[in-house]
C-alpha cells in the first residue's frame, strides 16, 4: 500500500509540475491566518495558518491546499493538526465533464492519527462555472491508509463523493460550501464526513476577511477521541 501511495504522489507531482510550467500566469494563490486568545478563568489560544493555490484554464484545473492548526488550553496543548492535498483535473475536451487525480494527507495528534494518506481517481461535472455562481459534483475511488499513534494501522477502499458550491452575495463577497463523504466499503457502518462553509468579504484588491465553519465527523474514532470536531474561524486572507 505504501508503494502505491508513493507512486500516486510521484505521478501527481509530475502532472502538477508540467501544468505549472505551462501556465504559471494562471495561478491564484492565497494565504490566511487566524488567531484567537482568551484569558481569565480559562486561558486558551488557537493558531490556524493555511495556503491555497488554484490554477484553472479552459483545459484543466490544479488545486493545492495546506493547513496547520495548533491550540492550547491553560498552557497545555490540546490540538495539533496538519493537512494537505493536491488535485489535478483535466477536462474532457470542451465539455463540462472532467476526470481527476487527487492525493490527501493528514496528521491529527489528538485524534490519534499519526498520518492518513488517500490517493484517489474520479470523474466530475461542472453544473455552473461563472463568477457569480459555481456548482460542481464529483465522485472518486480512493484507497485510504491510516497509521495510528498507538502503532496500529488500517486501510480500506472508499467511494468519495464531493460537492462544491460558491455564490456571489452583496457586491463582491462570496459564500461557499464544500461537502465530502468518506464511506468505508469494508465496514459499512464506518464513515467520515467533512463540511466547510465560508463567507469571504474583500477589504481591498489583495486582502479579505473570512469566516469559516468546519465540521468533521468520524463514526469510529480511535481511543477516547471525539466523533465530532468543529472549528469556527475568523481569518485574514492575503491573495496574490
Amino acid at each position: 500500500m505504501k508503494k502505491i501511495c508513493i507512486l500516486a504522489v510521484l505521478l501527481l507531482t509530475c502532472f502538477m509540475t508540467f501544468a505549472y510550467a505551462q501556465t504559471e500566469e494562471a495561478w491564484k494563490n492565497e494565504v490566511s491566518l487566524s488567531y484567537s486568545q482568551a484569558t481569565g478563568n480559562t486561558k486558551n489560544s488557537k493558531l490556524v495558518s493555511a495556503y491555497e493555490g488554484n490554477r484553472k484554464t479552459d483545459a484543466d484545473e490544479l488545486n493545492l491546499k495546506a493547513t496547520t492548526l495548533y491550540s492550547s488550553q491553560n498552557k497545555k496543548m490540546d490540538g495539533q493538526k496538519h493537512t494537505g492535498s493536491a488535485r489535478y483535473a483535466p477536462n474532457f475536451g470542451d465539455s463540462q465533464w472532467y476526470y481527476f487525480g487527487k492525493i490527501e494527507g493528514e496528521h491529527d495528534r489528538f485524534a490519534n492519527i499519526d498520518y492518513r494518506i488517500i490517493p484517489s481517481l474520479g470523474l466530475g461535472y461542472w453544473f455552473s462555472d461563472t463568477d457569480d455562481w459555481k456548482a460542481q459534483a464529483e465522485v472518486g475511488l480512493g484507497h485510504e491508509f491510516v497509521e495510528y499513534t498507538d502503532g496500529s494501522n488500517d486501510d480500506n477502499v472508499s467511494v468519495i463523493p464531493r460537492a462544491y458550491f460558491e455564490k456571489a452575495v452583496f457586491e463582491n463577497a462570496k459564500l461557499s460550501e464544500e461537502l465530502i463523504f468518506y464511506p468505508n466499503l469494508k465496514e459499512g457502518d464506518q464513515y467520515r464526513f467533512r463540511s466547510e462553509t465560508r463567507f469571504t468579504n474583500p477589504l481591498s484588491d489583495v486582502m479579505s476577511l473570512r469566516v469559516s465553519f468546519i465540521d468533521e465527523f468520524n463514526s469510529s474514532p480511535l481511543g477516547e477521541a471525539k466523533k465530532n470536531d468543529t472549528q469556527l474561524l475568523l481569518s485574514l486572507v492575503y491573495s496574490f
